[in-house]
C-alpha cells in the first residue's frame, strides 16, 4: 500500500513552464512529441519540477519514461540531428542524450519508471522496470515525487500521488514511507539540506523517524560501512549552501554528524560569526568547513574520515596542509615574511582554511597576517626570473630558487621595487 496515495484534482502548470528558458521549454515539448509518436508516456520529474513550482531557476532536465527510456533515447537521436546519445546503462534502465541548441549543450537524463528493492539497510538497491506509481514512491520526499507530463495532449499536467503539492504549499519535508531512511540513510542528510535550503520544516513524523534512526546507533560511523562517496556527495551539497552556518548547526542538532564520526563536536563560535565572506571565491567551501569540523580529532581519525569519504588526493592535501600549517603558525613566532614562507607553496583553499580557523578561534595576529597575505602579499610578483639570474652567472639548480625567495622577501617589505632594483639586489646577494 502506498502511503498517502490518493488521486487529487488535476493540476496543470503549463503556465509556469512557459516562464522557463525558451530553448529548454521547446526541448521539453519536442521530447514529448517524439514520446507520444513512439507510444511512450514521458514526464518531467525531480528538482526541476519542485523548483519551477517554487519559482526558482533549475534547468536540470530529468525525464522518466513508462516503460522504456532506451527506446525514447534512440527515437530522439534518430529524429534530431543535433541530439547525440551520451550514455546508456541497460542495468539501471537509464540513458543520457545531449542536445546542441543555439550553441548550448543541453543534457537530458532519461530513466525508465523503476522500483527499488533494498536487500538490507543502506544497501545499493536492486532496480527493475515498473510503473509510474512505484517509480515516484521510491523517491526521497513528497516534494520530489511530482511528475509533469510533457506529452502534447496534456502538457504540464501534474501527477501528484503523495500530496507533494500540499507539502510544497505548507513548506514541509516528508518521507513517502517509514523505511525511507532505513533504505537509504543519506536521505537524512538530504532532509536537513532541503529544510535549510528551502526554509522548510521537517514534518513531525519524518523528524521522529530521523531521530529514532540516529538514536538507534545503527548509522554511527556509517562511512566505514557503506560507499563513503555517497555521504561525501550529500555533505558537499549541505556545506555548499549559502547559509552554511545554519546548515552546520542543523548538521549537529539533527545528529546526522554521527554518520561521519560520533566523536565530532559542534564548531566553537561558528554561529556567532559570518566567516563566509572569506569564501566568496572558493569553489570548495564544503571542504573548508568539513576540515573545520574534523580538525580537533586525532590525526589518524582525520585520515580515516578523509579516506572513508573517498576524498581525492588534492582534497586530502588541502585539508592536511591547512590544519598542519595553522597548528605550526600558532606554535611559533611569526611575521608577514614567515607567513609568506609558510603559505607560498600550499593550495589556495588551505590558505582560506587557515584564515577561517584563525577567525573562529579569535586569533587576531594570525588572522590579520593571513588577511594581509591574501589581499596584498599573494598578489606581489617578481619581475625577474631564473633566466635573469642565469644571465648573471648563477648555475641552474636550487640556488636560483633561494635567491628568488630572498628577493621576494625584500619586495614584500618594498612592493614598489622595479626589475632593475631586483637585479641590483640579486647582484648584492651574489657578492655576499
Amino acid at each position: 500500500m502506498f502511503m498517502g496515495m490518493t488521486m487529487q484534482m488535476k493540476t496543470n502548470i503549463k503556465d509556469k513552464l512557459q516562464k522557463i528558458d525558451k530553448d529548454h521549454l521547446k526541448l521539453l515539448s519536442d521530447i514529448g512529441i517524439v514520446a507520444e509518436k513512439t507510444d511512450l508516456k514521458a514526464y518531467l520529474v525531480g528538482g526541476m519540477v519542485r523548483d519551477i513550482l517554487l519559482g526558482y531557476e533549475n534547468l536540470d532536465i530529468d525525464i522518466v519514461v513508462e516503460n522504456n527510456a532506451s527506446k525514447l533515447a534512440e527515437a530522439l537521436v534518430k529524429r534530431f540531428p543535433n541530439c547525440e546519445l551520451s550514455a546508456k546503462h541497460d542495468k539501471f534502465h537509464t540513458a543520457k542524450v545531449i542536445f546542441n541548441i543555439n550553441g548550448k549543450k543541453i543534457p537530458v537524463d532519461l530513466a525508465s519508471t523503476r522500483e527499488e528493492i533494498y536487500e538490507h539497510p543502506a544497501a545499493l538497491p536492486t532496480v527493475s522496470v515498473s510503473d509510474l506509481k512505484k517509480d515516484l514512491y521510491r523517491r526521497d520526499f513528497t516534494i520530489n515525487a511530482l511528475a509533469v507530463s510533457i506529452l502534447p495532449h496534456n502538457f504540464g499536467e501534474v501527477a501528484d500521488l503523495f500530496h507533494g503539492l500540499d507539502d510544497l504549499k505548507d513548506k514541509k519535508i516528508r518521507v513517502l514511507h517509514d523505511l525511507s531512511f532505513i533504505d537509504d540513510p543519506t536521505r537524512m542528510i538530504r532532509a536537513v539540506r532541503f529544510a535549510v535550503k528551502l526554509g522548510f520544516e521537517i514534518e513531525e513524523h519524518t523528524k521522529l523517524l530521523l531521530n529514532d534512526a540516529m538514536k538507534s546507533g545503527k548509522f554511527d560511523n556509517l562511512i566505514q560501512k557503506i560507499r563513503g562517496d555517497r555521504v561525501k556527495i550529500e555533505i558537499r551539497y549541505l556545506f555548499n549552501l549559502q547559509n552554511v552556518e545554519e546548515a552546520i548547526k542543523a548538521f549537529f542538532e539533527s545528529g546526522i554528524y554521527k554518520m561521519i564520526s560520533v566523536n565530532l563536536k559542534p564548531c566553537r563560535g561558528l554561529s556567532r560569526q559570518a566567516p563566509t565572506n572569506i569564501l566568496r571565491d572558493c569553489s570548495r567551501q564544503w571542504l573548508i568547513y568539513l576540515a573545520v569540523i574534523i580538525k580537533d580529532l586525532k590525526t589518524d581519525e582525520q585520515e580515516k574520515i578523509l579516506t572513508n569519504l573517498q576524498m581525492t588526493s588534492d582534497e586530502i592535501k588541502i585539508v592536511n596542509k591547512g590544519i598542519s600549517t595553522y597548528s605550526d603558525l600558532v606554535n611559533r613566532s611569526i611575521n608577514i615574511t614567515s607567513v609568506y614562507q609558510s603559505l607560498k607553496h600550499i593550495p589556495n583553499e588551505s590558505v582560506i582554511l587557515i584564515n577561517l580557523l584563525a577567525k573562529l578561534e579569535n586569533n587576531e595576529k594570525i588572522g590579520s597576517l593571513i588577511d594581509e597575505y591574501i589581499e596584498n602579499i599573494s598578489k606581489i610578483k617578481l619581475n625577474i626570473c631564473g633566466d635573469d639570474l642565469i644571465g648573471l652567472g648563477v648555475k641552474e639548480g636550487k640556488e636560483i630558487g633561494k635567491i628568488l625567495d630572498k628577493i621576494m622577501e625584500l619586495k614584500i617589505k618594498n612592493p614598489s621595487m622595479k626589475k632593475d632594483d631586483e637585479i641590483e639586489e640579486a647582484k648584492k646577494l651574489l657578492k655576499d
